[in-house]
C-alpha cells in the first residue's frame, strides 16, 4: 500500500482553498472525485485574472489545485444526480466541501444530515470564517478573509511608504489547504479506532491569525505594525543591501548571542563599548536600534554581496539573498527536491508547477496527472458504480449528468524530474 492508496474522496468545492486540499490527498495516493456543475468550477475561468493563459485543454492555473483528480459533472438539483452522488458517498471515506452551510442544507449534505446517513464519512469543510459568530454565513475568500481581515494587506507593508502589499492570489488558500489536510488525516486515524467519521473545519481567517501569532502577540505589548525595516526591533534579524544593490536578509534573532559577532564582522566594534547598544531592551526603548541599523546599512554598502557571502559562510551566519519568483523558477534546489516540476503543455511549452510539500516514503515523489475538462471521467465513474450504457445515456439526455465529448487526451502524466533542465 502506498500512502493513501484506496482512500476515496468526494470533492464539492470551488476556487482555491477547498480544491487544493484534495489535490494534496490525491498526490498522497487517494482517489479524488471532483464533482462539478455543468459550467464547471468557477476557478476554471480565472487564468487571465491571475496573469496566466489557458485553452480548453491546457489550463496551468487550474492545474494548481486539480492535478491527479477524477472529473465528474453532476446536476445535484435533479433526483437522478443526487442519487449518483449518494452512491459515491456511500463508498467514500472523505467528503471535502467549500459550500456554505445554507447550500449544504438544501442539498442534504450538512454535517448533521450527512453524518447520520454516512456514519463512516469524514466530513471536511473549508470556510471563509468560523462556524459561530457574526460572519458564519458570509462568503470568504483568500483576499478578504485571509489577507484583508487577517491583517496581511494592512500590517505587513513597509510603514515608511504605506500601501497594501500585492499578495500572490491564493497565498492564504494554499496554506489553509494543508491545515484541512492535517485535520482530515487526524479524523481518519480516529475512524480507524472507532469506525466513525468526524467533522473537520478550517477557516481562512483562523489560519491567517495562526500564521501571524507573533505579530498579534507583540501588538499587545506595544509593538507597532506595519513596520519599517529601518526600525526593526532586532537589527540582526533584518534586510539589508550590499554595495552592488543585492538585497539579503540576516536571521540572527538571538541578539545577545550574535550582535557582538556581527558588529565585529562589520568592523563596528565601537558599538560594543557603548552602553546604549548593550541589549535589545535598551536599544528599543531609546531608539538606538535605528542608529544601529543605519550604521549596519553603511557598513554593508562598502562591499558587494560576494564579499559578505564569503564572510557569512565562514562564520556560520544565517542569511539569504532575497529571491524573486524568477530566481525560484531557476533554482536547482527546487527541482532536485521535486519542489517544482516542469509540465509540458502543447500550447504554452514547459511551465513549472509546485508539488505538494508533504512527502510519504511509501509514495515517494508522486506521479502527477494534469487536470481534465469538465465531466471527462463521468461515464467511466458511472460504469464503476453500476450504471449501464443505456442508463448513462438516459441521464445525459435528462441533464442529470454531463460527460466530456471531445477527443481522448493523451499523456499528461509527469514523473519527477531532477535538475532544472530535465523532464521525463
Amino acid at each position: 500500500m502506498k500512502g493513501l492508496e484506496g482512500l476515496k474522496v468526494v470533492e464539492l468545492t470551488s476556487y482555491v482553498a477547498g480544491p487544493a486540499c484534495p489535490r494534496v490527498l490525491a498526490e498522497m495516493g487517494a482517489t479524488v472525485y471532483k464533482i462539478e456543475p455543468f459550467e464547471g468550477d468557477d476557478y476554471r475561468n480565472n487564468a487571465s485574472g491571475f496573469g496566466m493563459s489557458k485553452t480548453e485543454i491546457d489550463d496551468p492555473a487550474f492545474d494548481l489545485t486539480s492535478t491527479n483528480k477524477t472529473f465528474v459533472s453532476i446536476n445535484l438539483k435533479t433526483e437522478a444526480g443526487a442519487e449518483f452522488l449518494d452512491k459515491l458517498l456511500k463508498e467514500a471515506d472523505v467528503l471535502v466541501t467549500s459550500f456554505r452551510d445554507g447550500g449544504l442544507k438544501r442539498l442534504g449534505l450538512d454535517y448533521e444530515t450527512a453524518s447520520k446517513k454516512y456514519p463512516q464519512l469524514v466530513w471536511a469543510q473549508m470556510r471563509g470564517f468560523g462556524w459561530r459568530g457574526p460572519e458564519k454565513d458570509s462568503r470568504g475568500f483568500d483576499n478578504t478573509a485571509y489577507n484583508g481581515r487577517g491583517g496581511v494587506f494592512a500590517s505587513l507593508p513597509q510603514s515608511d511608504n504605506f500601501a497594501p502589499v500585492n499578495m500572490p492570489n491564493g497565498f492564504g488558500d494554499f496554506q489553509c489547504a494543508l491545515a484541512l489536510t492535517a485535520g482530515i488525516t487526524s479524523a481518519l486515524y480516529r475512524r480507524e479506532k472507532t469506525g466513525l467519521g468526524d467533522k473537520v473545519t478550517v477557516n481562512l481567517y483562523h489560519v491567517a491569525c495562526w500564521a501571524q501569532q507573533i505579530g498579534l502577540a507583540s501588538t499587545q505589548f506595544g509593538d507597532k505594525w506595519p513596520k519599517s525595516r529601518k526600525r526593526a526591533t532586532t537589527p540582526t534579524n533584518n534586510t539589508y543591501m550590499a554595495g552592488d544593490g543585492t538585497w539579503f536578509v540576516l536571521c540572527m534573532g538571538s541578539s545577545y548571542t550574535y550582535f557582538p559577532l556581527i558588529m565585529q564582522l562589520l568592523e563596528l566594534d565601537d558599538l560594543l563599548e557603548d552602553e546604549k547598544y548593550s541589549s535589545l531592551e535598551i536599544m528599543n526603548s531609546t531608539g538606538t536600534n535605528v542608529d544601529a541599523i543605519k550604521k549596519m546599512e553603511e557598513a554593508f554598502a562598502k562591499y558587494d554581496f560576494a564579499h559578505w557571502q564569503k564572510i557569512f559562510d565562514e562564520n556560520s551566519i544565517a542569511y539569504h539573498r532575497l529571491y524573486y519568483f524568477e530566481d525560484i523558477l531557476e533554482d536547482e534546489e527546487a527541482y532536485a527536491n521535486d519542489i517544482l516540476r516542469k509540465l509540458p503543455y502543447e500550447t504554452f511549452g514547459e511551465k513549472a508547477l509546485a508539488t505538494s510539500p508533504i512527502r510519504l516514503e511509501s509514495v515517494g515523489d508522486p506521479v502527477l496527472y494534469r487536470s481534465r475538462p469538465i465531466g471527462y471521467d463521468t461515464k467511466i465513474v458511472m460504469k464503476e458504480y453500476g450504471y449501464s450504457d443505456g442508463e448513462i445515456e438516459t441521464l445525459l439526455r435528462e441533464n442529470a449528468v454531463k460527460a466530456y465529448e471531445g477527443p481522448e487526451l493523451q499523456g499528461c502524466v509527469l514523473e519527477a524530474s531532477y535538475g532544472p533542465d530535465s523532464v521525463v
